[in-house]
Protein backbone atom coordinates (compact mmCIF):
# COMPACT_ATOMS: atom_id res chain seq x y z
CA UNK A 1 0.00 0.00 0.00
CA UNK A 2 1.36 3.23 -1.11
CA UNK A 3 1.48 6.14 1.53
CA UNK A 4 -1.49 7.94 -0.22
CA UNK A 5 -3.57 4.55 -0.25
CA UNK A 6 -3.11 4.73 3.62
CA UNK A 7 -3.68 7.99 4.54
CA UNK A 8 -6.72 7.76 2.83
CA UNK A 9 -7.54 4.42 4.11
CA UNK A 10 -6.62 6.58 7.68
CA UNK A 11 -9.12 9.02 7.12
CA UNK A 12 -12.19 7.55 5.28
CA UNK A 13 -11.95 4.74 8.95
CA UNK A 14 -11.60 8.84 11.34
CA UNK A 15 -14.63 10.12 8.98
CA UNK A 16 -16.57 6.81 9.68
CA UNK A 17 -19.30 7.73 11.77
CA UNK A 18 -21.47 4.79 12.58
CA UNK A 19 -17.57 3.04 13.17
CA UNK A 20 -17.65 6.06 16.19
CA UNK A 21 -21.51 5.33 17.31
CA UNK A 22 -21.08 1.94 17.88
CA UNK A 23 -16.91 2.27 19.43
CA UNK A 24 -15.81 -0.11 21.88
CA UNK A 25 -19.06 -2.31 21.05
CA UNK A 26 -17.62 -4.76 19.13
CA UNK A 27 -13.73 -4.26 20.56
CA UNK A 28 -15.59 -5.71 23.88
CA UNK A 29 -17.33 -8.11 22.84
CA UNK A 30 -14.71 -9.86 21.34
CA UNK A 31 -12.18 -9.04 24.28
CA UNK A 32 -14.89 -10.91 26.61
CA UNK A 33 -15.28 -13.78 24.41
CA UNK A 34 -11.56 -14.79 24.44
CA UNK A 35 -11.97 -14.31 28.06
CA UNK A 36 -14.75 -16.25 28.63
CA UNK A 37 -12.97 -18.99 26.11
CA UNK A 38 -10.92 -19.78 29.74
CA UNK A 39 -13.05 -18.42 32.45
CA UNK A 40 -11.24 -15.66 32.48
CA UNK A 41 -14.50 -13.38 32.92
CA UNK A 42 -13.93 -12.70 37.15
CA UNK A 43 -10.45 -12.03 36.77
CA UNK A 44 -11.23 -8.91 34.07
CA UNK A 45 -13.31 -7.80 36.83
CA UNK A 46 -10.84 -8.16 39.77
CA UNK A 47 -7.76 -6.42 37.43
CA UNK A 48 -10.40 -3.47 35.79
CA UNK A 49 -11.51 -3.23 39.75
CA UNK A 50 -8.26 -3.28 41.28
CA UNK A 51 -6.50 -0.86 38.80
CA UNK A 52 -9.25 2.31 40.30
CA UNK A 53 -8.74 0.58 43.97
CA UNK A 54 -4.49 0.82 43.73
CA UNK A 55 -4.95 4.56 43.19
CA UNK A 56 -6.06 4.67 46.71
CA UNK A 57 -2.92 4.15 48.86
CA UNK A 58 -0.77 5.63 46.06
CA UNK A 59 -3.21 9.20 46.90
CA UNK A 60 -2.19 8.33 50.43
CA UNK A 61 1.28 8.51 49.80
CA UNK A 62 1.14 11.73 47.98
CA UNK A 63 -0.22 13.17 51.36
CA UNK A 64 2.60 12.67 52.86
CA UNK A 65 5.22 13.79 50.05
CA UNK A 66 6.45 17.33 48.63
CA UNK A 67 3.75 16.74 46.11
CA UNK A 68 0.56 17.38 49.21
CA UNK A 69 -1.38 20.20 48.06
CA UNK A 70 -0.77 23.25 49.17
CA UNK A 71 -3.99 25.10 49.47
CA UNK A 72 -7.46 24.20 51.07
CA UNK A 73 -8.90 24.55 48.20
CA UNK A 74 -6.66 21.77 46.38
CA UNK A 75 -6.46 19.46 48.83
CA UNK A 76 -10.90 19.23 48.77
CA UNK A 77 -10.20 18.67 44.93
CA UNK A 78 -7.69 15.82 45.77
CA UNK A 79 -9.67 13.57 48.55
CA UNK A 80 -12.87 14.35 46.12
CA UNK A 81 -10.56 12.25 42.88
CA UNK A 82 -9.03 9.88 45.45
CA UNK A 83 -12.25 8.86 46.61
CA UNK A 84 -13.63 8.59 43.01
CA UNK A 85 -11.40 6.35 42.31
CA UNK A 86 -12.25 4.19 45.28
CA UNK A 87 -16.02 4.31 44.48
CA UNK A 88 -15.41 3.64 40.72
CA UNK A 89 -12.70 0.16 41.40
CA UNK A 90 -16.01 -1.01 44.01
CA UNK A 91 -18.32 0.20 41.44
CA UNK A 92 -17.09 -2.13 38.97
CA UNK A 93 -16.34 -5.24 41.36
CA UNK A 94 -20.13 -5.26 41.97
CA UNK A 95 -21.18 -5.50 38.30
CA UNK A 96 -22.07 -8.75 37.81
CA UNK A 97 -21.49 -8.75 34.14
CA UNK A 98 -19.96 -5.30 32.76
CA UNK A 99 -21.01 -3.96 29.68
CA UNK A 100 -19.43 -1.54 26.60
CA UNK A 101 -20.75 1.12 28.05
CA UNK A 102 -20.13 0.43 31.76
CA UNK A 103 -15.93 0.13 30.52
CA UNK A 104 -16.43 3.31 28.47
CA UNK A 105 -17.97 4.90 31.78
CA UNK A 106 -15.26 3.83 33.82
CA UNK A 107 -12.63 4.96 31.65
CA UNK A 108 -14.23 8.50 31.30
CA UNK A 109 -15.10 8.77 34.87
CA UNK A 110 -11.57 7.16 35.47
CA UNK A 111 -9.08 10.07 33.22
CA UNK A 112 -11.44 12.99 35.74
CA UNK A 113 -10.44 11.66 38.87
CA UNK A 114 -6.79 11.17 38.09
CA UNK A 115 -6.33 14.59 36.02
CA UNK A 116 -8.30 16.25 38.75
CA UNK A 117 -5.92 14.43 41.19
CA UNK A 118 -3.03 15.85 39.15
CA UNK A 119 -3.97 19.05 39.18
CA UNK A 120 -4.19 19.33 42.97
CA UNK A 121 -0.67 18.23 42.99
CA UNK A 122 2.06 20.35 43.96
CA UNK A 123 5.24 21.15 42.13
CA UNK A 124 6.65 18.84 39.00
CA UNK A 125 4.47 15.83 40.63
CA UNK A 126 1.14 17.80 38.83
CA UNK A 127 2.85 16.28 34.99
CA UNK A 128 4.70 12.75 36.38
CA UNK A 129 1.39 12.32 37.91
CA UNK A 130 -0.48 11.95 34.56
CA UNK A 131 1.43 9.12 33.85
CA UNK A 132 -0.92 6.94 35.79
CA UNK A 133 -3.28 7.28 32.66
CA UNK A 134 -0.64 5.90 30.41
CA UNK A 135 -1.70 2.57 32.48
CA UNK A 136 -5.45 3.37 31.51
CA UNK A 137 -4.75 3.54 28.27
CA UNK A 138 -3.12 -0.19 27.83
CA UNK A 139 -6.94 -1.25 29.27
CA UNK A 140 -8.67 0.67 26.82
CA UNK A 141 -6.70 -0.57 24.20
CA UNK A 142 -7.54 -4.12 24.72
CA UNK A 143 -11.15 -3.85 25.73
CA UNK A 144 -12.58 -1.17 24.07
CA UNK A 145 -10.38 -0.77 20.54
CA UNK A 146 -8.48 2.43 19.04
CA UNK A 147 -11.31 5.09 18.57
CA UNK A 148 -11.92 5.05 22.55
CA UNK A 149 -7.91 4.87 22.95
CA UNK A 150 -7.65 8.22 20.70
CA UNK A 151 -10.11 9.86 22.69
CA UNK A 152 -8.50 8.86 25.72
CA UNK A 153 -5.13 9.80 24.54
CA UNK A 154 -6.09 13.45 23.44
CA UNK A 155 -7.28 13.69 26.30
CA UNK A 156 -4.74 12.35 28.32
CA UNK A 157 -2.02 14.63 26.04
CA UNK A 158 -4.51 17.51 27.17
CA UNK A 159 -3.96 16.95 30.61
CA UNK A 160 -0.26 16.63 30.17
CA UNK A 161 -0.46 20.38 28.41
CA UNK A 162 -2.51 21.73 31.16
CA UNK A 163 -0.46 20.48 34.04
CA UNK A 164 2.41 21.58 32.52
CA UNK A 165 1.18 25.25 32.33
CA UNK A 166 -0.25 25.05 35.69
CA UNK A 167 3.38 24.09 37.07
CA UNK A 168 4.96 27.10 34.99
CA UNK A 169 2.47 29.84 35.95
CA UNK A 170 2.52 28.86 39.77
CA UNK A 171 5.49 27.11 40.03
CA UNK A 172 7.83 29.44 37.69
CA UNK A 173 9.42 26.62 35.50
CA UNK A 174 10.25 27.04 32.24
CA UNK A 175 9.90 24.74 29.12
CA UNK A 176 13.62 23.48 29.30
CA UNK A 177 13.11 22.95 33.06
CA UNK A 178 10.68 20.72 32.50
CA UNK A 179 11.39 19.09 29.96
CA UNK A 180 12.84 15.83 31.62
CA UNK A 181 9.28 15.48 32.88
CA UNK A 182 7.45 16.53 30.29
CA UNK A 183 9.04 14.06 27.34
CA UNK A 184 8.23 10.57 29.97
CA UNK A 185 4.86 12.02 30.37
CA UNK A 186 3.71 12.68 26.43
CA UNK A 187 5.49 9.15 25.50
CA UNK A 188 3.66 7.59 28.80
CA UNK A 189 -0.34 8.70 27.93
CA UNK A 190 0.18 8.80 23.81
CA UNK A 191 3.27 7.16 21.90
CA UNK A 192 3.38 4.12 23.83
CA UNK A 193 -0.51 3.15 23.87
CA UNK A 194 -0.78 3.97 20.02
CA UNK A 195 2.09 1.66 19.44
CA UNK A 196 0.55 -0.71 21.85
CA UNK A 197 -3.11 -0.08 20.08
CA UNK A 198 -1.21 -0.94 16.14
CA UNK A 199 -0.07 -4.43 17.40
CA UNK A 200 -3.40 -5.36 20.01
CA UNK A 201 -5.26 -4.32 16.37
CA UNK A 202 -3.43 -7.16 14.33
CA UNK A 203 -3.62 -9.52 17.24
CA UNK A 204 -6.86 -8.71 17.86
CA UNK A 205 -7.76 -9.49 14.20
CA UNK A 206 -6.05 -13.05 14.56
CA UNK A 207 -7.07 -14.02 18.11
CA UNK A 208 -10.88 -13.36 16.73
CA UNK A 209 -10.22 -15.87 13.92
CA UNK A 210 -8.53 -18.58 16.36
CA UNK A 211 -11.88 -18.30 18.83
CA UNK A 212 -14.11 -18.44 16.02
CA UNK A 213 -12.22 -21.70 14.61
CA UNK A 214 -12.26 -22.52 17.76
CA UNK A 215 -15.71 -22.60 18.64
CA UNK A 216 -17.11 -22.71 15.03
CA UNK A 217 -17.89 -25.39 12.20
CA UNK A 218 -16.24 -24.86 9.55
CA UNK A 219 -18.82 -26.63 7.16
CA UNK A 220 -21.92 -25.08 8.22
CA UNK A 221 -21.04 -21.99 10.29
CA UNK A 222 -23.02 -23.18 13.67
CA UNK A 223 -21.42 -23.77 16.79
CA UNK A 224 -19.32 -26.81 17.28
CA UNK A 225 -19.40 -28.26 20.90
CA UNK A 226 -16.94 -26.22 22.51
CA UNK A 227 -19.01 -23.20 20.93
CA UNK A 228 -22.13 -25.10 22.42
CA UNK A 229 -20.90 -24.76 25.69
CA UNK A 230 -19.43 -21.52 25.78
CA UNK A 231 -23.02 -19.87 24.33
CA UNK A 232 -24.80 -21.82 27.17
CA UNK A 233 -22.64 -20.59 29.92
CA UNK A 234 -22.97 -16.87 28.29
CA UNK A 235 -26.65 -17.35 28.10
CA UNK A 236 -27.00 -18.59 31.31
CA UNK A 237 -24.80 -15.63 33.06
CA UNK A 238 -27.73 -13.50 32.04
CA UNK A 239 -29.97 -15.02 34.43
CA UNK A 240 -31.70 -18.39 32.76
CA UNK A 241 -30.52 -21.52 33.72
CA UNK A 242 -34.07 -23.17 32.42
CA UNK A 243 -35.33 -24.43 29.05
CA UNK A 244 -34.58 -26.83 26.53
CA UNK A 245 -32.00 -29.01 24.78
CA UNK A 246 -32.43 -31.31 21.32
CA UNK A 247 -30.15 -33.45 19.06
CA UNK A 248 -31.19 -33.83 15.87
CA UNK A 249 -30.37 -36.21 13.66
CA UNK A 250 -31.07 -36.56 9.83
CA UNK A 251 -32.60 -39.84 8.46
CA UNK A 252 -31.15 -41.48 5.72
CA UNK A 253 -28.31 -39.08 4.98
CA UNK A 254 -25.98 -41.85 4.61
CA UNK A 255 -28.00 -43.45 1.65
CA UNK A 256 -28.04 -39.84 0.82
CA UNK A 257 -24.42 -39.92 0.33
CA UNK A 258 -23.97 -42.76 -1.23
CA UNK A 259 -26.71 -41.61 -3.97
CA UNK A 260 -25.79 -38.11 -4.46
CA UNK A 261 -22.10 -37.98 -3.32
CA UNK A 262 -20.41 -36.01 -0.56
CA UNK A 263 -20.53 -32.61 -2.03
CA UNK A 264 -24.70 -32.76 -2.16
CA UNK A 265 -24.57 -34.54 1.07
CA UNK A 266 -22.41 -31.25 2.67
CA UNK A 267 -24.88 -28.71 0.84
CA UNK A 268 -27.87 -30.71 2.64
CA UNK A 269 -26.37 -30.52 6.23
CA UNK A 270 -25.65 -26.13 5.45
CA UNK A 271 -29.05 -26.44 4.71
CA UNK A 272 -30.39 -27.90 7.02
CA UNK A 273 -28.39 -26.01 9.59
CA UNK A 274 -30.32 -22.85 7.96
CA UNK A 275 -33.19 -23.86 8.63
CA UNK A 276 -32.65 -24.69 12.27
CA UNK A 277 -31.60 -21.48 12.57
CA UNK A 278 -34.45 -19.64 10.65
CA UNK A 279 -37.39 -22.23 12.07
CA UNK A 280 -36.19 -21.77 15.73
CA UNK A 281 -34.57 -18.16 16.28
CA UNK A 282 -32.96 -16.89 19.66
CA UNK A 283 -31.88 -20.25 20.27
CA UNK A 284 -28.01 -21.50 19.96
CA UNK A 285 -27.84 -24.64 16.90
CA UNK A 286 -25.05 -26.32 16.94
CA UNK A 287 -23.36 -29.40 14.73
CA UNK A 288 -22.15 -32.27 16.83
CA UNK A 289 -19.95 -33.80 13.98
CA UNK A 290 -21.91 -36.13 10.78
CA UNK A 291 -24.99 -35.37 10.47
CA UNK A 292 -26.38 -34.52 14.16
CA UNK A 293 -27.16 -31.35 15.45
CA UNK A 294 -27.76 -29.37 19.15
CA UNK A 295 -29.98 -27.04 20.04
CA UNK A 296 -30.19 -25.10 23.29
CA UNK A 297 -32.80 -23.16 24.23
CA UNK A 298 -33.01 -21.02 27.52
CA UNK A 299 -36.45 -19.99 28.27
CA UNK A 300 -37.98 -18.48 31.45
CA UNK A 301 -41.45 -20.11 31.59
CA UNK A 302 -42.72 -24.00 30.41
CA UNK A 303 -44.88 -22.33 27.80
CA UNK A 304 -41.55 -20.09 26.13
CA UNK A 305 -40.03 -24.05 25.89
CA UNK A 306 -43.35 -25.80 24.95
CA UNK A 307 -43.09 -22.84 21.64
CA UNK A 308 -39.71 -23.94 20.69
CA UNK A 309 -40.84 -27.69 20.77
CA UNK A 310 -43.65 -26.74 18.92
CA UNK A 311 -40.99 -25.26 16.30
CA UNK A 312 -38.77 -28.41 16.42
CA UNK A 313 -41.76 -30.77 15.91
CA UNK A 314 -42.97 -28.48 12.69
CA UNK A 315 -39.55 -28.56 11.16
CA UNK A 316 -38.91 -32.75 11.24
CA UNK A 317 -42.98 -33.45 11.41
CA UNK A 318 -43.33 -35.06 7.44
CA UNK A 319 -47.20 -34.44 8.00
CA UNK A 320 -46.54 -31.01 8.20
CA UNK A 321 -46.68 -28.70 5.17
CA UNK A 322 -43.90 -26.62 4.23
CA UNK A 323 -40.38 -28.32 3.82
CA UNK A 324 -38.87 -30.37 6.57
CA UNK A 325 -35.07 -31.36 7.44
CA UNK A 326 -35.90 -35.06 7.28
CA UNK A 327 -35.01 -36.14 10.79
CA UNK A 328 -36.14 -37.34 14.35
CA UNK A 329 -35.27 -35.27 17.62
CA UNK A 330 -34.50 -36.00 20.97
CA UNK A 331 -35.77 -33.20 23.68
CA UNK A 332 -34.96 -32.57 27.01
CA UNK A 333 -37.06 -29.14 28.56
CA UNK A 334 -35.26 -29.01 32.25
CA UNK A 335 -35.20 -26.58 35.10
CA UNK A 336 -31.09 -26.17 35.04
CA UNK A 337 -29.04 -26.01 31.74
CA UNK A 338 -25.42 -25.19 32.90
CA UNK A 339 -22.64 -26.26 34.45
CA UNK A 340 -22.26 -30.35 34.52
CA UNK A 341 -25.54 -31.09 34.07
CA UNK A 342 -25.11 -30.20 30.61
CA UNK A 343 -23.32 -33.35 29.18
CA UNK A 344 -25.70 -35.37 31.11
CA UNK A 345 -29.18 -33.27 30.01
CA UNK A 346 -27.32 -33.47 26.18
CA UNK A 347 -26.83 -37.41 26.94
CA UNK A 348 -30.45 -37.92 27.64
CA UNK A 349 -31.74 -35.58 24.56
CA UNK A 350 -29.14 -38.03 22.79
CA UNK A 351 -31.76 -41.34 24.56
CA UNK A 352 -34.65 -39.28 23.18
CA UNK A 353 -33.73 -39.68 20.11
CA UNK A 354 -33.20 -43.09 20.08
CA UNK A 355 -36.43 -43.14 21.22
CA UNK A 356 -38.21 -41.39 17.82
CA UNK A 357 -35.73 -43.01 15.74
CA UNK A 358 -36.88 -46.69 17.00
CA UNK A 359 -40.65 -45.18 16.69
CA UNK A 360 -40.78 -43.66 13.41
CA UNK A 361 -44.14 -42.47 13.37
CA UNK A 362 -43.26 -40.43 16.55
CA UNK A 363 -40.42 -38.53 14.42
CA UNK A 364 -39.66 -36.44 18.12
CA UNK A 365 -39.59 -37.45 22.10
CA UNK A 366 -39.63 -35.08 24.71
CA UNK A 367 -37.93 -36.26 28.14
CA UNK A 368 -39.21 -34.21 31.50
CA UNK A 369 -36.07 -33.40 33.84
CA UNK A 370 -36.75 -31.25 37.23
CA UNK A 371 -34.31 -31.18 40.22
CA UNK A 372 -33.92 -28.82 42.78
CA UNK A 373 -31.84 -26.02 40.98
CA UNK A 374 -33.60 -22.72 40.88
CA UNK A 375 -34.89 -22.03 37.34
Amino acid sequence: MTPKRFLRAVLRRLGDREGWRTAGIAEYASAQSWLRVQGGGLALRLAVGGLALMMVPLCVGVLFSSARPETTGAMIVFLISSSGSAVLGVWWLRLRQPRSRDAILFVAVADVCLFAGCLAQSGLARISGTTYLGMLAMLTAFLLGWRILLLHCLLSVAAVLATTITTMIVDGYTVGELYATLAPALAMVFALPMMVQFVVEFGRRGISAIVTGLNRDELTGLYNRIGFQTGVRTLASRGRSGGVVAVVDLDGFKQYNDTHGHLAGDQRLVEVGRMLRLGLPSTLVARMGGDEFLVAALRSTREESDLVIDRLRNLVSESRPGPTIGGSAGVVVTDHLVGAELSRIVSEADNALYEAKADRSRRIVVHERHDDAPR
